[in-house]
């Protein structure tokens, strides 16, 4: 057990108007009774202390909620106006044809893994090379990931950048850009297996998937944040940012629900999985859920990390070894 004088909390207290990710040396150690490393302290709700008293020092680690710049996020959306002005400009106009899109990287299952028969196979490889591109076919695995960046038309492209910049900028303030940016890869990773295993006679673009894994990962940490903060003003303030945010994401699931047979609603789920599983390994789960079992924030979280992990391998093992692909 650590106990800390009033000049260890002063020097603490101090720091805290130090740039985030600060080294502070402590001034008097003596008083500690034990070397034992306390790992982590919530304080001041989005601050994280790590003190080592066999080091004599205290990691001070700020989750920033003030006004910042989503550098990620700004430059995922201008990487995505790119590409379509790459498509339009590939295909001399602003109608995309299928074959462009395949060319370009959508998700096409048989490009992505041999068709199911010998017959096929010699019938269907040879126009199937030349539309996939030789490279790494037939097992083109980067088509999990590049229907992300990739989209149909200015109005498919707005109405995911819309969603993707509103819950980036307000994830990535407390996230950090690299947090960020290996979520939504995994968010667009797990909404295009989903839609491969569903879906493997379709051709498949758009980020609504990683899209819908920002809105889950935003709505749950939200959510979560208002039963972890202990100062009222604070609480106050997130709730009425709840009474704003929430229900304008849960509107914007809404909005992808299509009955018309254009969206890609596996990816939809997909991407919403992977958000639950993401906001259950990053997001402070409140006091009267972590403390029911042992290290509970530490067990949720290694919960999600084993979950994950799973996830990716049962389903990459559906696809690969239980999907058959036919072109007849």
């Amino acid at each position: 057990m650590l106990t800390f004088n009033k000049t260890i909390w002063a020097k603490i207290k101090d720091s805290f108007r130090l740039p985030p990710n600060q080294i502070v040396s402590l001034v008097d150690t003596s008083h500690l009774d034990s070397p034992v490393l306390l790992e982590k302290h919530n304080l001041a709700d989005d601050t994280l202390v790590k003190i080592d008293p066999q080091k004599d020092t205290i990691h001070i680690k700020t989750l920033s909620l003030e006004p910042h710049f989503p550098i990620f996020t700004m430059t995922i959306g201008m990487f995505n106006i790119f590409m379509l002005i790459a498509l339009y400009i590939a295909e001399e106009g602003t109608v995309i044809t299928s074959e462009t899109w395949i060319k370009m990287g959508c998700k096409y299952v048989p490009c992505m893994k041999p068709l199911y028969s010998k017959t096929e196979q010699e019938i269907f490889n040879i126009k199937l090379k030349s539309q996939c591109q030789s490279f790494l076919f037939p097992y083109q695995f980067f088509r999990f990931f590049t229907p992300i960046f990739l989209h149909g038309d200015i109005t498919h492209l707005l109405s995911n950048l819309i969603y993707q910049v509103l819950a980036g900028t307000l994830l990535e303030g407390k996230y950090g850009k690299i947090t960020l940016g290996i979520s939504y890869i995994l968010f667009g990773f797990s909404a295009n297996i989903m839609s491969s295993l569903c879906n493997p006679k379709t051709i498949s673009v758009g980020a609504s998937g990683a899209v819908y894994g920002l809105l889950f990962l935003c709505i749950i940490d939200n959510t979560l944040r208002l039963f972890t903060i202990t100062n009222i003003h604070d609480k106050i303030i997130q709730f009425f940012i709840m009474l704003l945010v929430i229900p304008y994401f849960i509107l914007s699931l809404f909005f992808y629900v299509d009955s018309t047979g254009h969206a890609d609603h596996a990816a939809h789920i997909g991407g919403a999985v992977m958000g639950t599983l993401v906001a259950m390994y990053l997001c402070n789960m409140p006091g009267f859920v972590t403390t029911r079992i042992s290290n509970g924030e530490k067990q949720i979280r290694l919960l999600a990390l084993i979950s994950i992990i799973g996830y990716f391998v049962i389903t990459l093992l559906i696809f690969y070894l239980f999907i058959p692909v036919h072109l007849k």
